[in-house]
C-alpha cells in the first residue's frame, strides 16, 4: 500500500520515541513473528533507520546475519545490494513505514525472494501475513527516533 501522506521534519509537529519504546516494540514485532512459526537466516536493515532495529530483532530472534540495504536520500542503491539467495530466508527492516514509497522500492528489488518486512511502526494498518508492526500510528507527527 502506498500513501500521499507527507510527513516534514522542518514543517510537522514531532514526537520523539526514546530507547525503552524502541526495545518494547522491537519485543512485540518479535513476539509476533514466533507467533508466526518463521524463521529467518538473514535479517536486512534498511538504511539509515532500520539500522539500530535490525540489530535488536536478531538479538531477539537469535539470527547471526545482518546485511544492509543501502537507501540513502530516498534512493536505492540497487548497485550496492547484498547478493541474496533463492534458498534463503529474509527479514527486511526499517524504523517505520511512512508513505511506502522506501518500501515499494525495496520490494520491487527483492520480490522474486523469500523475505517479509518489519517496522517498529506505521503510518497505516498494514493487512499482510508477510509484514510484521510494532505500532500503528494514529497521528501525522513527525517522529524522531533516538539514534537521530
Amino acid at each position: 500500500m502506498k500513501f500521499e501522506t507527507e510527513i516534514s521534519e522542518k514543517s510537522s509537529p514531532k514526537e520523539y520515541c526514546d530507547w525503552e519504546e524502541v526495545e518494547a516494540l522491537t519485543r512485540i514485532v518479535a513476539e509476533k513473528i514466533r507467533r508466526s512459526n518463521k524463521k529467518y537466516d538473514v535479517i536486512l536493515a534498511i538504511t539509515n533507520g532500520g539500522v539500530i532495529p535490525a540489530r535488536l530483532m536478531a538479538r531477539e530472534l537469535d539470527v547471526n546475519y545482518i546485511q544492509l540495504i543501502p537507501v540513502r536520500d530516498k534512493k536505492l542503491y540497487k548497485e550496492e545490494m547484498p547478493l541474496l539467495l533463492k534458498e534463503k530466508k529474509y527479514l527486511i527492516i526499517d524504523e517505520i513505514y511512512d508513505t511506502g514509497d522506501i518500501f515499494y522500492k525495496v520490494y520491487e528489488a527483492v520480490r522474486v525472494f523469500d523475505c517479509d518486512f518489519a517496522f517498529l511502526m506505521s503510518r497505516y494498518e498494514l493487512n499482510n501475513k508477510r509484514t510484521y508492526i510494532g505500532k500503528v500510528l494514529n497521528h501525522n507527527k513527525w517522529i524522531v527516533f533516538p539514534w537521530e
